[in-house]
Parts: structure tokens; C-alpha cells; sequence
């Protein structure tokens, strides 16, 4: 796995969760990387071109190694490794 990443925690619906009267911090990087797979580019201010648009692409066709070139090159703009937490993602198409 690769090296644990410290930031704020989100809950299921995306808002911040709170603890002891202050924002909880833990390991980030499966959130971090959810958030980049759900991301359209263009919606990060310091970074429009990240995220993998996978919303927008959700009726496409596109096979899975396409995806996972497109997540591998998202992650890696992100400092992240795909094959070091390819056990946590589960990438299928419908192609």
C-alpha cells in the first residue's frame, strides 16, 4: 500500500466530520482517490485539469484497460500510484 495520507475526513455524503468539537483528521488516501475518480475536469480551481470525468462518461463505452490508463495518469498527477492501491479500486466496464 502506499504511504498512509494524513488530511481532514469526509463522511458518505461528502461533508466534513467532526470530532471533539474539531475536524477529524485520519488516513485520506482511498477518499483522496475516490474524490479524483469522481472529479470532472474543470471543477478544481488549482487544478482543472483534474479528475477523470467518469460522471460524464457513465453512458460511453470504453474498454478497461482505457480506464485504467485514464485513472493511472489522474492518480499519478496526483502524486499517487495505481498499482500501489490497485487492491482497493475495482475497475470494470461495460465494454
Amino acid at each position: 500500500m502506499a504511504d498512509e495520507a494524513r488530511d481532514f475526513l469526509l463522511d458518505d455524503s461528502g461533508r466534513l466530520v467532526l470530532r471533539n468539537g474539531g475536524i477529524a483528521t485520519g488516513d485520506s488516501l482511498t477518499q483522496e482517490v475516490a474524490l479524483i475518480m469522481l472529479t470532472n475536469q474543470g471543477e478544481m480551481r488549482h487544478d482543472p485539469l483534474c479528475g477523470c470525468n467518469l460522471i460524464r462518461r457513465t453512458n460511453s463505452r470504453f474498454t478497461t484497460s482505457e480506464l485504467r490508463s485514464l485513472v493511472r495518469t489522474q492518480l499519478e498527477r496526483d502524486g499517487k500510484d495505481l498499482n500501489a492501491i490497485a487492491d482497493g479500486i475495482n475497475l470494470t466496464t461495460n465494454a
